[in-house]
């Protein structure tokens, strides 16, 4: 969708995003805005019309929901309601930037109208009149039961409202907004609110965004707030998420914590834990080099988040600031960067190492000093304290706080987070906790996360949760099965000894089987793909038999177990995490599987097998996922007396049984080479966490 095909909102805020967004993250933005009001709006009468747009944590999710506002109104939609947070100061600043975004301060077309908190006859009275003049109102709420309850009643009397299009967006979809006396068969006042707010709306949309989906999609399918239709968003160029952090460049960034430093639950520190001394080291050496390399690199922030106690928090404050006026008075004393203490210099040897550029010792002493009487400690434990922050007093920020950073609050230029808190079982909440994600990828060589050996295991396993989760969702909806089908049948894959979310807003879950992984993000340079053509190649595979699968056949090669493992799954060539292509968990998986099955079948799986016109097949891609329903689905329909294909997956066989195929695949819209190989492998029963049936 170009510009010209954009109504006159988009249009206008299109020039507004082009400040800081490049053409194809706009065009990504507005196709999505369109297609999530088109899902949502094709359900069938019968079925609330709720969707979802599923993001990456700080990864501009009020940008994505501002340019979903512009295009609904374009589309006719003539209310806006934001539910915005749980609290007054993050409804203030993410109502601030939408109402920023869509100019409805400034501009003077009149066209939009910003109501606060409407309630009563007289509120009623002045959008009916907004209405009638065509204006486009924007409502942003308080998650709260009184607050929603208000502007139901107030939506309530306004004639007539069974005309008027309405958009309610809910940010941070997970939270606050699900029921939590699901398992006691009551309702929670905030869910309770918003059912009635929406019985209170004849034609309206209600659309979750969050990047911690876990929850509404394992609700019961009955559930108003389980989502119909989804929507993925792909993050801009530069972002750095878990993939970076936990997976690809874990070497450089993760920082183990001792278990004698993770802080206990009921003790409070007498001095500072020796791993958070190298924290804030690295923060400091790495804030000068920032500083010196990196132009507009201000403002640059540390985390320190230990506990939940408030006197906890109190406690590493006072220690921090104890120890922050020391080393300014043994810096000031120092007579060259030699004299610095030995942890001074390893931090700075660690940035050498990745490349950053060196910097003279005479120089990088000053900009240390420079860091050091500049940084600002805040102590952020209450809603007060979180108004107060303001990034510009400062360019260097220490910030020590708990649960009030979890969610909504963005933590500017965060390089070093140190989390000593013993982690949690629950996912979503251990993900909304490390706000270490969403910031350039040019300050990667600085970032640092000091974490429990437990805590860093959650987070790199939540990467392939999250990444699993956005595939197979992505080829459910593609061969047009329901979001219900998919929480049903194929669910969540989730580390051992974790849960979803919390207990109280899901029903019972279920242990499902799941049996197929897919390296949907092959190695696509020339080198990967000669090697593991030639791997293939002296396997036998492309001279293979060729073996009838029903309408389709497949060149078939039969190797030991071991064999297959040796030299296909251990040689295959792959520089970088595939979604769902967890190398090592796959190799034991398989050799436990392989006691059970001494020979496997390897199937080469092209269009055109045998013929002197094979040729590889054609699926859609993304950057972040890879391909996108590498599989092919079953035949349509089975006709009488000729040959049916029952699909990719099911040439297993049966579901205990293993299988490797290799898929001779192209990217749309790249020009491969045609000998671009990946593969799929089906390991037998594995159990996943899924919605219960019963």
């Amino acid at each position: 969708m170009n510009a010209r095909q954009l109504g006159r909102e988009a249009q206008r805020l299109d020039g507004e995003l082009a400040s800081f967004l490049d053409d194809s993250a706009r065009q990504h933005l507005w196709e999505i805005s369109h297609q999530t009001l088109l899902d949502v709006e094709a359900l069938p009468k019968d079925q609330p019309r709720t969707g979802l747009v599923l993001g990456y944590v700080q990864s501009g999710k009020t940008t994505a929901m501002t340019a979903l506002m512009a295009a609904a109104v374009d589309s006719g939609y003539q209310i806006v309601i934001a539910l915005l947070g749980t609290t007054n100061i993050l409804l203030s600043q993410n109502a601030g930037r939408i109402t920023k975004y869509l100019g409805i301060d400034t501009r003077s077309d009149y066209a939009w109208v910003g109501m606060s908190n409407p309630k009563g006859a007289a509120a009623t009275k002045e959008i009916t009149e907004w209405l009638t003049k065509k204006r486009s109102l924007f409502i942003p709420a308080l998650k709260h039961k009184g607050r929603i309850a208000d502007l139901a009643a107030t939506l309530r009397q306004v004639t007539p409202l069974s005309d008027v299009k309405v958009l309610v967006v809910d940010d941070e979809a997970d939270q606050s907004s699900l029921n939590t006396e699901v398992r006691k068969g009551t309702e929670s006042r905030v869910y309770a609110a918003i059912d009635d707010l929406r019985d209170a709306l004849p034609q309206h949309a209600f659309i979750q965004f969050t990047a911690t989906p876990y929850a509404p999609l394992l609700l019961q399918p009955d559930d108003p707030l389980f989502p119909r239709s989804v929507q993925f968003l792909q993050p801009g160029k530069g972002y750095t998420g878990g993939r970076e952090f936990f997976v690809d460049h874990q070497a450089s960034v993760v920082r183990y914590i001792p278990a004698g430093d993770e802080q206990a639950a009921t003790r409070l520190p007498i001095e500072l834990p020796t791993s958070l001394r190298a924290a804030v080291w690295s923060f400091i050496i790495g804030s000068a080099a920032m500083l010196e390399s990196i132009s507009d690199s201000a403002p640059i922030s540390m985390l320190i988040h230990s506990s939940h106690r408030n006197d906890v928090q109190e406690r590493y404050h006072f220690l921090l600031g104890r120890e922050i006026r020391a080393l300014q008075l043994m810096v000031s004393n120092a007579e060259s960067f030699e004299r610095l203490p030995p942890a001074a210099h390893q931090e700075h040897e660690r940035l050498l190492r990745l490349g950053v550029p060196p910097i003279d010792c005479a120089r990088l002493l000053d900009r240390i000093r420079y860091v050091l009487s500049e940084i600002k400690l805040w102590l952020l434990n209450s809603v007060t304290a979180i108004k107060k922050v303001d990034w510009n007093v400062s360019p260097i920020h220490m910030l020590v706080g708990g649960n009030k950073l979890d969610r909504g609050f963005t933590v500017e230029g965060l390089t070093v987070t140190y989390m000593n808190r013993p982690a949690s079982d629950q996912l979503d909440t251990v993900e909304q906790r490390a706000r270490a994600f969403g910031y350039r990828s040019e300050f990667l060589p600085f970032c640092q996360f000091f974490g429990s050996a437990r805590t860093v295991k959650m987070l790199r396993e939540l990467v392939f949760t999250e990444y699993d989760l956005r595939a197979q969702l992505q080829d459910y909806i593609s061969e047009g099965r329901s979001v219900a089908d998919w929480a049903e049948e194929i669910g969540l894959l989730i580390p051992g000894g974790a849960k979803p979310t919390r207990d109280a807003v899901v029903r019972e879950l279920s242990r499902n089987q799941f049996g197929w992984h897919q390296l949907r993000r092959p190695t696509v340079t020339a080198e990967a793909i000669d090697r593991n053509w030639a791997l293939c190649s002296d396997l036998g595979l492309l001279s293979a038999p060729v073996r009838d699968y029903g309408r389709l056949s497949f060149r078939t090669l039969q190797l030991s177990t071991q064999a297959a493992l040796e030299s296909l799954l251990l040689g295959w060539y792959l520089e970088s995490y595939s979604p769902d292509w967890r190398r090592e968990e796959l190799q034991r998986a398989f050799e436990r599987a392989s006691q059970m099955q001494k020979e496997i079948d390897v199937v080469l799986m092209e269009q055109g097998a045998g013929t002197s016109t094979a040729s590889p097949r054609l699926r859609k891609w993304t950057d972040q996922e890879g391909f996108i329903n590498l599989f092919q689905g079953r035949d349509v329909s089975a006709k009488a007396g000729q040959p049916y294909y029952s699909g990719d997956r099911e040439l297993a066989i049966s579901a205990e049984r293993m299988i490797i195929q290799v898929h001779r695949v192209v990217r749309r819209g790249h020009d491969d080479d045609s000998r671009l190989l990946t593969l799929a492998l089906h390991l037998g029963d594995r159990q996943i966490v899924a919605r219960s049936t019963t």
